[in-house]
């Protein structure tokens, strides 16, 4: 199980770290509304968690850039994280519907096709004299942010395997992620879900055998 891995990077004292486990952008954006032994716990509470956020989305997604604008002055601020939650709910939606694989909700497509809607592809010059495909965004304040997560959700979406896109078999965890494995056999987010998982396996196993009455003695007849 060695793919199984925890990305974290624990820059500020206090603050819960964040999981890049789901081998996507959109899905590691999902993954930023937890359980915490039993509630749910929003990781991007504030405008600060979002930067802090997407300042560590870039050392695991280093491609995400490849989205320009006229005028790139990303504007952090409750606009913004309202956009991004709202964005959130519609990719946990849509991907929920594929992993249940059930027709997804209007109001979902609706919401990823706004944030689509926001860019559009060009060409620009690469190395060598070589033409690159590359998105710009009409939404200077906000789009290099939301149009990245959008666009990272396309590829699962329709050229996808719906067999690969997990939700975590921990119970208590809401993880998603898109197994990339050869075997297509991983089963939980991170290895803290794994061991969290078979330790309350195992625990039940056993009060369940301290449960079980005695075997009556054996009588003679």
């Amino acid at each position: 199980m060695t793919h199984l891995r925890k990305k974290t990077t624990h820059e500020q004292r206090g603050s819960m770290p964040f999981l890049f486990v789901g081998e996507a952008l959109a899905l590691d954006l999902t993954n930023t509304d937890i359980l915490l032994r039993g509630k749910k716990k929003d990781l991007l509470a504030t405008v600060q968690d979002t930067e802090r956020w997407w300042r560590e989305a870039g050392i695991h997604h280093p491609g995400r850039n490849n989205v320009t604008g006229e005028a790139e002055i990303t504007q952090w601020n409750e606009v913004l994280l309202t956009h991004l939650k709202h964005l959130r709910g519609a990719l946990r939606g849509l991907f929920t519907a594929m992993i249940e694989r059930r027709p997804a909700e209007s109001s979902d497509l609706e919401e990823l096709n706004r944030v689509l809607s926001m860019g559009y592809q060009s060409l620009a010059p690469g190395a060598e004299g070589k033409l690159t495909a590359t998105y710009r965004t009409t939404e200077p304040a906000y789009g290099a942010v939301l149009l990245p997560i959008a666009l990272s959700a396309l590829p699962i979406l329709t050229q996808g395997e719906s067999a690969r896109l997990h939700r975590c078999a921990n119970e208590r965890c809401t993880g998603l992620f898109y197994d990339t494995t050869r075997s297509a056999t991983r089963q939980w987010c991170s290895t803290v879900c794994m061991n969290r998982a078979r330790s309350l396996h195992h625990y039940r196993q056993a009060k369940a055998r301290k449960a079980r009455p005695a075997a009556l003695p054996h009588r003679a007849s």
